[in-house]
């Protein structure tokens, strides 16, 4: 009776350790695979702008040729499986509006060097571990100052527009006027815009002086400066 049972455990161990081989030697390329990616911020220049991003495998042995991912702005999908190069990013449209974007659901095709030939793996989903950035509208570049001048009474004239999802200009509400003093720019005010982003004011200085208007990044737009004018 021992003998029986001993000869049932063997036999229990060998399947065992058959099953145990068996799982390893069919585990697919590719399993278990990670990357950490991390988004670069950009806005909205034209109908679509490239988000950067980096990206970093986390698993030796284990390289990818192309990735793709459902990209999330602001908590909602806008759309699913976008292509991400691994040398430049992905193609953000600007319908998809502006906000903080991220990234799930990733995919990827590429090369595990930790496993027999064949090696190569497609549309493989892998553990991301991603770092959002933020995507903004770009200021229309039709946002100016005009300063007009007669005597030593000044008038400005201010335009200060970002294009949203639509294509469409919008009007900022808040930007700010320096003048060059020497070598070095000084505020002279912030303005309150009106809603469609025009405002206007009056000040005196009877020396010639160069002006600029600068607006301010938001979590909306990108902010920037305009030209300096001539000096009047």
């Amino acid at each position: 009776m021992k003998t029986l049972m001993r000869t049932a455990a063997i036999s229990l161990a060998s399947v065992a350790l058959v099953a145990g081989n068996a799982t390893a030697a069919t585990a697919a390329p590719g399993d278990g695979a990670g990357v950490s990616l991390a988004l670069q911020p950009t806005a909205t220049r034209s109908s679509s702008v490239i988000v950067p991003v980096t990206i970093t495998p986390t698993t030796p042995g284990v390289t990818y040729s192309s990735l793709e991912a459902t990209v999330v702005r602001d908590g909602v999908p806008v759309a699913n499986n976008v292509f991400i190069s691994t040398t430049g990013g992905f193609l953000y449209e600007r319908a998809w509006g502006a906000g903080t974007v991220t990234l799930t659901n990733v995919i990827a095709n590429g090369q595990d060097n930790r496993v027999a030939r064949p090696n190569y793996f497609y549309d493989k989903p892998i553990a991301a571990a991603v770092a959002p950035t933020a995507v903004r509208y770009v200021v229309d570049y039709k946002s100016k100052i005009r300063v007009q001048k007669r005597g030593k009474k000044l008038t400005f004239r201010l335009t200060a527009r970002y294009i949203n999802s639509a294509g469409r200009p919008v009007g900022i509400r808040k930007a700010t006027v320096q003048v060059k003093r020497g070598s070095k720019w000084k505020t002279i005010k912030r303005v309150n815009l009106k809603k469609n982003g025009t405002a206007k004011f009056k000040r005196s200085d009877k020396k010639k002086r160069s002006y600029r208007m600068v607006i301010a990044t938001t979590g909306t737009y990108e902010g920037g400066q305009t030209v300096p004018s001539r000096k009047i």
